[in-house]
């Protein structure tokens, strides 16, 4: 009697839960979410568990330790950063800040994903054309350690979205959201100016009548305002004098002389990037065309050869279709890739991720093309799976023939280098070093408390002759140590090695 009178009482509560659940998982955007979620466990299992080497090594102790990094200045992203390293999901804020990257270009796929969609790419074509970019080595790479390349896609992909949305429906208030993030990417990269043209060119002829009122121009001109109100954070870190500062040189004593952040003259040196001028279009028109043939080469790694075809299809399609939209593309691509192209610096190959994502786009266009093509052909209006098939096969491909070129997920060498160069080094010592090196040292001492007595100067901030002034002043009352010493250096003192660096003595 009891199982009677409560078991239609039991069945109606399931059947109501049944179908809340049912309906509130309808209202999930589930390609969507898989487009964020499947990159974003890629990312975590290949993720570098501890700080990485260089650029990584050395914005994980800034943001960390409320630091100043080198010209541009990079505020976004110490801001950002600083926030995301608050969050209590690991004890090693390297392993936290290498996840913010994975965060940022899941989010950039995810953003590309929306842009596929309103330029009516079909689901799989959209997974088979992102699926190359999130797998293509160094846009994976780069989603592994803490760098602000996927930040900088990731704001691109906005801007990007942004001025889609704009031209559907032009308001002054939908201006100024692409606005705004472009001016705020600047803080993360400069080279957001790169996609000034693009944008400007987009805008002028989408919808030149919107100009001629002055609210287009008094939003726009707040949302810059606004914008750069980001660079606010170099002068306020500056005035607490921090520990970690890269925007500044060591003279012969070792004594750091940090560039006054507090006057126009300094901050614009800092965040133009001028101690870097050197290296900008920095090539011989001789050596021009192997940086074009490295260039190539490398798109046609990332798209493994088999989005390149249909990229350019792409290409050509989408400007024939919308040529204000497809000459934007067109226009930020051309300036990434002219620019870094010319870009005389070792890791430049990292650089070109926007060009990755435009051919990315690109590619979706391309492959739809090629399947609206196959179903006129064939006059019917099932799908050609052949397409299909090609374009998720490759992104199976590119995850099997990528994954050891890019897993980092075991690699602890650079924290091992560090941390064996400070149990080696003397009390007092002083550690000159490159990129490779001093970073990672700083790291350990700022950011966890190891060896405050070691100084660490990292040789891009002095200059040869300052160094080895200093060498000689110092050798003969601190012990020094030194990564790569040089001939010139070796001239005048010996080098003995202690662990991964030399110790500098006399000669008598």
């Amino acid at each position: 009697m009891f199982r009677l009178t409560t078991l239609p009482l039991f069945t109606t509560g399931s059947d109501e839960i049944r179908s809340a659940l049912r309906e509130w998982l309808t209202r999930w955007d589930w390609l969507a979410v898989a487009t964020f979620f499947l990159p974003l466990l890629l990312y975590w299992l290949t993720l570098a568990p501890t700080i990485y080497n260089l650029d990584s090594a050395e914005l994980t102790t800034a943001v960390a330790s409320n630091g100043i990094i080198r010209a541009t200045g990079y505020p976004l992203y110490l801001l950002l950063g600083k926030a995301w390293s608050w969050l209590p999901f690991s004890s090693d804020m390297g392993y936290r800040m290498n996840f913010f990257s994975a965060f940022w270009g899941a989010l950039t796929l995810l953003q590309g994903e929306y842009i596929l969609r309103r330029l009516q790419v079909a689901p799989w074509l959209r997974l088979g054309a992102l699926g190359l970019l999130a797998t293509a080595p160094y846009f994976w790479a780069m989603s592994l350690i803490a760098e602000v390349y996927t930040l900088h896609t990731a704001l691109m992909a906005g801007i990007l979205l942004g001025l889609l949305r704009w031209a559907e429906e032009p308001t002054p208030l939908r201006l100024a959201v692409p606005i705004l993030l472009m001016t705020l990417s600047l803080g993360n990269h400069m080279a957001t100016v790169l996609l000034v043209p693009g944008a400007v060119w987009y805008v002028l002829t989408s919808h030149p009548a919107q100009f001629k009122t002055w609210r287009v121009w008094g939003v726009g001109g707040t949302a810059v305002l606004l914008g750069l109100t980001i660079f606010l954070i170099l002068p306020l870190r500056y005035a607490s004098q921090p520990l970690f500062n890269y925007a500044g040189e060591y003279d012969a004593s070792g004594t750091f002389n940090p560039v006054n952040l507090h006057t126009i003259s300094g901050l614009w040196w800092l965040i133009t990037g001028q101690s870097f001028s050197g290296q900008m279009f920095g090539y011989q028109w001789t050596d021009v065309w192997p940086q074009i043939a490295d260039y190539g080469r490398q798109l046609w790694t990332a798209f493994l050869a088999i989005g390149i075809g249909p990229g350019l299809v792409g290409l050509v399609t989408l400007t024939r279709r919308n040529w204000q939209l497809g000459g934007m593309l067109l226009l930020m691509f051309l300036a990434n890739a002219i620019f870094y192209i010319n870009y005389r610096v070792i890791d430049k190959n990292t650089m070109f991720l926007p060009t990755y994502l435009i051919w990315a786009i690109w590619l979706g266009v391309g492959y739809q093309q090629l399947t609206d093509w196959l179903r006129r052909q064939t006059d019917s209006l099932a799908v050609p799976w052949p397409i299909h098939y090609l374009a998720v096969g490759a992104v199976c491909l590119a995850v099997i023939l990528n994954w050891g070129l890019v897993d980092l997920s075991d690699d602890w060498s650079t924290r091992e280098m560090a941390e064996t160069i400070l149990q080696e080094v003397e009390p007092n010592a002083l550690v000159l070093g490159w990129w490779d090196t001093v970073p990672a040292v700083q790291y350990l001492q700022m950011v966890e408390g190891q060896r405050p007595d070691v100084q660490a100067i990292n040789r891009f901030l002095i200059s040869g002759e300052a160094m080895e002034q200093l060498v000689l002043s110092q050798i003969d009352t601190r012990p020094i140590y030194i990564n790569n010493p040089s001939f010139t250096l070796l001239r005048q003192v010996s080098a003995v090695p202690v662990g991964p660096i030399y110790k500098l003595e006399s000669v008598p």
